[in-house]
């Protein structure tokens, strides 16, 4: 039957490449409650137009879904903030009886400081001859950054009612505290400088009106690696993860297999450093080592730092190596022969 719909009801998101290709239309629902079946004729029926959003990304493949575990979604490049590829349908997604026309997006100023807040309109209307809700959502993006940021990321969303041929004119307000980042080189919230597209539309997707935003913020600095350095507080790793510090508090980095790695990105080390002190936990039978290098993983060898056994993952030892004079602007990689523990560390002469 050209006509059918397929209604799905369901708690998370399925992959229905069928059923997308040779359905021509799908209801979605989680599971409401007892009246549900009343809505969803409702909505059958023409009795009510729908206007609900998904809130999570439908993958085309469950290829495209990581290991359960795998919780950390931008090295993962997960959800519509970092996925890379082309989903089934994008979060924001969903349809309405109405079509929308998105017009005259204004902002109260094109630039702004840290402390200030920008002020976005946006005229919306009905052009069809259908009564419906419509969700008008804004997204932001990054143009340049220290860190990886998201593709665009949600910052407001209304959801409001239409009258055919109604236009309405939505206003949302945007902090610049909104577009602050956490800044593992100073430990704190950052707002960096830089230009930021305000995007206006109906999903993630399926934007209609762009504009762009300057901000006076912060520029991160390189790193100082000369004082006490959380572990924790790395750019990048491979295999390495998050674990307790102690039982009760803190937080620190143990390998899961050799030649795991965490990085610290454009480190400073000034007129140069000649020795490395780290506080490490083993609880191996045997010494291990930890690989100071340079700009990757098997890049030049600047030190090796003995890593004894302390008999518990939570008992700390604080250890001291010589190493090659380092000076200038480096990538650093901390590199470990096999599974141990780091807290901190940092750089001396």
């Amino acid at each position: 039957n050209p006509r059918t719909i397929v209604v799905l009801v369901s708690s998370f998101p399925y992959t229905i490449n069928w059923t997308n290709d040779h359905v021509p239309a799908i209801l979605w629902s989680s599971h409401a409650g007892q009246a549900l079946g009343q809505a969803l004729a409702e909505v059958l029926f023409g009795d009510y137009a729908p206007a609900g959003r998904l809130t999570q990304t439908w993958y085309a493949s469950a290829d495209d879904v990581p290991d359960i575990l795998a919780y950390d979604i931008i090295k993962n490049e997960r959800t519509y903030l970092y996925f890379s590829g082309k989903p089934l349908y994008t979060f924001g997604h969903g349809l309405a009886y109405t079509p929308f026309e998105y017009t005259n997006l204004q902002l109260s100023d094109n630039a702004f400081d840290a402390k200030e807040t920008v002020n976005i309109k946006v005229d919306v209307t009905n052009t069809g001859t259908r009564a419906s809700d419509e969700v008008v959502q804004l997204y932001v993006r990054a143009n340049q950054s220290r860190v990886k940021r998201p593709y665009r990321q949600l910052k407001g969303f209304q959801r409001l009612h239409f009258a055919p041929g109604q236009t309405k004119t939505v206003h949302f307000t945007l902090p610049a505290s909104e577009l602050a980042i956490w800044d593992v080189t100073q430990d704190k919230w950052t707002v960096e400088s830089g230009v930021f597209d305000i995007l206006l539309g109906r999903s993630s997707a399926d934007i209609k009106l762009t504009a762009s935003l300057t901000v006076q913020g912060e520029t991160i600095p390189p790193r100082n690696l000369t004082q006490p350095t959380r572990a924790e507080n790395f750019d990048d790793y491979a295999g390495a993860k998050l674990v307790d510090e102690m039982k009760v508090a803190g937080t620190a980095v143990s390998a899961t297999a050799p030649d795991d790695w965490i990085r610290f990105k454009e480190v400073d080390f000034g007129e140069g450093a000649n020795r490395f002190t780290a506080t490490v936990a083993n609880a191996n039978l045997a010494p291990l080592n930890l690989e100071i290098r340079l700009d990757n993983p098997t890049g030049p060898l600047q030190g090796t730092l003995a890593v004894p056994v302390t008999g518990d993952v939570y008992a700390w030892t604080a250890v001291s190596t010589p190493i090659k004079e380092i000076s200038g602007i480096h990538d650093l990689y901390l590199v470990f022969s096999d599974v141990f523990r780091i807290s901190s560390f940092h750089f001396h002469n």
